[in-house]
Parts: structure tokens; C-alpha cells; sequence
């Protein structure tokens, strides 16, 4: 043997303790920085980078739901935990009070870009970097179209005379209502958005709500996909792609259709105040919201948000409301009383309606919509209840772990309108009924969906009476169906107009 040399067989295979040893010291070195890094406490993880992605990965594998794994985790490490996967530190809110502290924290309101949506397409088409530029616009034309004041009463209730005529044409049989109430919430953010509704019958409005659905069941749970870099299948990715293309060129076709009618003086909807915005204050930055390229992104996003949310509350109340019959008979009674039948209830009408006002709560607790609401990412590097975020450190809501804590509600999972009912009969909302979020940048479409769902649940049941199709049909099996938006299960059922 040459010196200097080394024989390859005279060296072994590294024995297990060997590989436990290096395992120990890489963990160690990895626990340390983790220390020192001052996040709050959570699991501890042994592979440096990789983290806690493992166990985030298997548990999504399983089945289990995202906001039910950072329950458990909650309940082992602290309501206010953290732990990195893959680089990326995550802090995890499970507390009302916390979410309330870090979130009014203006340091702690950014938006990450979507990684998902960005390696699908390999460009991002929605732009969080311009959020508070864009929130600002999007507030003012919301102001402008009366969204969220009484003006816009009239708007939601003209809709629901659409649906019910629909609904009473049914004259009693078997329907799935996924369709008719995707159309009927569509259109009204339609109409302010692209200044038109939809007929019932027009195909376009159909395929529209349908492709929303998809696009919501092929990103998944709304968990830390959104964020980490795992692989998303090549089924999954091409399916999305064809979705969201398809989405984006009827939304790309509306836009060109107002850029040919634009008329800066006559500005009817959305679209025509954001091609005024172009128009008076251009920007060349390219994250910025005023850049064209950018536009119909964000207008996808608005449609999203404006339409699937409350469409799936209407579903999932005329599910409940066939399970527990007691319920519905007790708010006809009330509105009944309150309304009576010669006339279809108003806005000026729920301070008087304090049953049904409850019934809305407890679906908004118990079915926690978006349970983990939209991730926050650190602007900076923040203190928190003497933990230090880092930079682009993600921060999370879990608004499911606080609408079900046994510490806030007594039996959470049981369906309970009445738990928001004082001595007196009179509705009471706890602040901790959360489910837009909180913070400074609650869903920009709060005041919006609360018109919506209290006109159409009330409007809908002074029509109707929904019940199973047959006496030995099976009730609504409430089991939800997991995407960013919680879907109930499709189920039948009958809507029986009332006299």
C-alpha cells in the first residue's frame, strides 16, 4: 500500500452507535439554536432544517385535519407554541386573547405569497406584499356600493326572492341546494364586482361556482401546504392548473369588457374602479395591486372570498336545521311572531329576532368554517409575551381550537342555539364567536356575509320548511368535508313552502 494511502476495506460501516452519537450531537446543536432563538416553546424536532415537517406531513397523511393536530400539540405545549419545519418557524395561536394581542400588532399583519399557488404556476398571481395598499382600495369601493350599510338591503333581499322562486318551483322534490345557493351568493358579489347577475338558467354562472368548489377541494385543508414546500402530486397540480386558467379567463374576458366600455365618469362596479385606480396611479412596482398583470388575480380572490363562505353556511344551516327540527320550529315561531307572513323580514327586524340571531352564532362556532383562518407572516422581527418572532416567521390562528375549547363552551360539539340566549331570551354573542378572524385585517367581507346570512336564513325560513326527502331516509351526517372552506357533505333533502 502506496503511503499515504487509504485501504476502502479497511473501513467499516458506521455502527449504530456511531450514527446514534452523530444523531445526538446534530439534535443538540439543533436544540440549541432553537433555545436561542427565543420562540416560543413546542415539540422538540432532532433533524436540523428539516424540523417538525415530518410529523406535519404524517399527520395530513392520515387524515387528520390540520387544526385538530395543532389542537393536540396546544394542549401538550401551550396554547401559544411554536416549532420550524423546513426552515420556516411557525407560531401557533390557540387562545382568543392571544390572537388578539399578536394580531392588533401591526408588525405581525403581513401576508406570505402563496408557495402553493406559486410553484403550480411559477409566478404568483396573488400579490400580499401591496395588502395594505390593496386593503385600502378594496375598503373604499365596498364603501362606495353600500356593502355592509342598509342601502345594500335591498341588493341581498332582490337576490332572495330570485332563490326562493327557484326553490318554490321545486315544489317539494329531492335538490341538493349546493347549486342554487353557489348562484344565488355568486351573483351578488357578481353584481358588485362585474356590475351584472347571473340568471339562474345561464350556464356561465354554473360553471363559474363549480370551478370555485374544485379549486377550493384541490388546494386542500388551507394547512401549512400553503407554505412549505412539500411536492404536490402531478395529478393535483395539473387538475388545479386547469381549473384556475379556466377561472381566470372568464375573469380575464370580463375585465377586457370593461376596458373597451371603460368610461371614468360612470363607474358601475369594481372592475371599473380598479381600471380608474390604473388609470390615476400608475406603479411600477410589481407587486403592487394597481399593476395590471396583477388584476385578475385579485379579483379571483374577491370572488372566492365573497361567494364560497357564505354559500357553504347556507348549506350546512338547512343541514342542521333537518337534524334538529325543534330548532327550525322554534325560529318559524319566532319569526312568525315578529314578521308575520304577509311580509318577508328586514335588517330593522333582528334586534327582535334574538332565536334566530343565535342559531346564526352557534353555526358560525360549531361548523368553524375557515378553521384556520389566513396565515400571518412577521414584517419584522417582533416580540411576543417576551418570545422573539423572527422576520418572515409564520404566525396562525386557530379559530377552530377556540370556538370548540370546553374552556369557553360548555359541551362544544353539541349544536346549541340557545347557549347564546341570556336569562331574558335576549341574544348574547360572545367576543370569542370568531369565525372572520381577528385582529386588525378580519375578513374584508365581514359586514357583507352577516347581511347575507341573516337576509337569506330569514327570508328562506319564513318560505320554507327543509326535511328529509322520506321518513326512512337518513338525517344529514354533518361530517365534514375538508378544504380551505369546510363542505358539508352533499345530502338531499325537501323545501316545503309554507302557507
Amino acid at each position: 500500500m502506496a503511503a499515504g494511502s487509504i485501504d476502502i476495506a479497511m473501513i467499516s460501516e458506521p455502527s449504530f452507535i456511531q450514527v446514534l452519537v452523530l444523531i445526538v450531537i446534530l439534535g443538540s446543536v439543533f436544540f440549541f439554536f432553537s433555545k436561542k432563538s427565543n420562540l416560543p416553546p413546542g415539540p422538540w424536532t432532532l433533524i436540523p432544517y428539516i424540523g417538525f415537517a415530518p410529523n406535519i406531513a404524517y399527520a395530513l397523511y392520515k387524515g387528520e385535519p390540520l387544526y385538530k393536530f395543532l389542537i393536540k400539540l396546544g394542549q401538550k405545549h401551550g396554547q401559544v407554541f411554536s416549532f420550524t419545519a423546513l426552515g420556516i418557524p411557525f407560531v401557533i395561536l390557540n387562545d382568543y386573547q392571544a390572537m388578539r394581542e399578536a394580531l392588533q400588532d401591526t408588525k405581525l399583519n403581513d401576508r406570505g405569497e402563496d408557495k402553493t399557488l406559486i410553484r403550480i404556476f411559477g409566478r404568483s398571481y396573488s400579490k400580499w406584499n401591496d395588502m395594505g395598499p390593496y386593503r385600502s382600495f378594496a375598503t373604499a369601493c365596498f364603501r362606495q356600493f353600500g356593502i355592509g350599510a342598509s342601502r345594500f338591503e335591498e341588493s341581498i333581499s332582490k337576490e332572495s326572492t330570485y332563490l326562493i322562486e327557484e326553490l318554490a318551483n321545486l315544489k317539494g322534490q329531492p335538490v341538493d341546494l349546493t347549486w342554487h345557493f353557489n348562484n344565488a351568493v355568486s351573483n351578488i358579489i357578481s353584481k358588485v364586482v362585474f356590475g351584472t347577475r347571473f340568471e339562474f338558467s345561464d350556464e356561465r354562472i354554473h360553471r363559474l361556482t363549480d370551478l370555485l368548489v374544485r379549486h377550493h377541494e384541490l388546494i386542500g385543508s388551507g394547512g401549512l401546504e400553503f407554505v412549505l414546500p412539500f411536492n404536490i402530486p402531478s395529478k393535483i397540480k395539473q387538475d388545479l392548473i386547469k381549473v384556475d386558467d379556466e377561472i381566470l379567463a372568464f375573469i380575464n374576458d370580463m375585465i377586457e369588457t370593461h376596458r373597451e366600455n371603460f368610461d371614468p365618469d360612470n363607474l358601475n362596479d369594481v372592475i371599473d374602479m380598479w381600471l380608474n385606480e390604473i388609470r390615476l396611479h400608475k406603479s411600477d412596482d410589481p407587486n403592487s395591486f394597481r399593476q395590471p398583470d396583477n388584476m385578475p388575480g385579485q379579483i379571483f380572490l374577491l370572488f372566492l372570498a365573497g361567494s364560497d363562505t357564505t354559500s357553504n353556511t347556507l348549506r350546512w344551516g338547512t343541514q342542521y336545521l333537518v337534524r334538529y327540527p325543534k330548532v327550525q320550529d322554534r325560529i318559524h315561531r319566532e319569526i312568525d311572531t315578529v314578521v308575520g307572513r304577509n311580509r318577508l323580514p328586514k335588517l330593522a327586524d333582528k334586534p327582535y329576532l334574538p332565536y334566530t340571531q343565535a342559531l346564526i352564532a352557534e353555526l358560525h362556532r360549531i361548523i368553524s368554517l375557515a378553521p384556520l383562518s389566513v396565515f400571518h407572516v412577521a414584517a419584522d422581527k417582533t416580540t411576543f409575551r417576551g418570545y422573539t418572532i423572527p422576520k418572515n416567521g409564520v404566525v396562525i390562528s386557530n379559530l377552530y381550537a377556540v370556538m370548540h375549547s370546553p374552556a369557553l363552551w360548555e359541551d362544544p360539539e353539541e349544536f346549541r342555539p340557545e347557549r347564546f340566549l341570556d336569562d331574558e331570551g335576549n341574544f348574547r354573542e360572545p367576543d370569542e364567536v370568531i369565525p372572520f378572524g381577528v385582529g386588525r385585517r378580519v375578513c374584508l367581507g365581514e359586514a357583507l356575509a352577516r347581511q347575507e346570512l341573516f337576509i337569506f336564513f330569514t327570508h328562506l325560513l319564513h318560505q320554507f320548511k327543509f326535511e328529509k326527502i322520506s321518513e326512512d331516509a337518513p338525517m344529514p351526517t354533518l361530517k365534514p368535508i375538508e378544504a380551505v372552506v369546510i363542505h358539508p357533505e352533499p345530502y338531499k333533502l325537501r323545501v316545503i313552502k309554507r302557507e
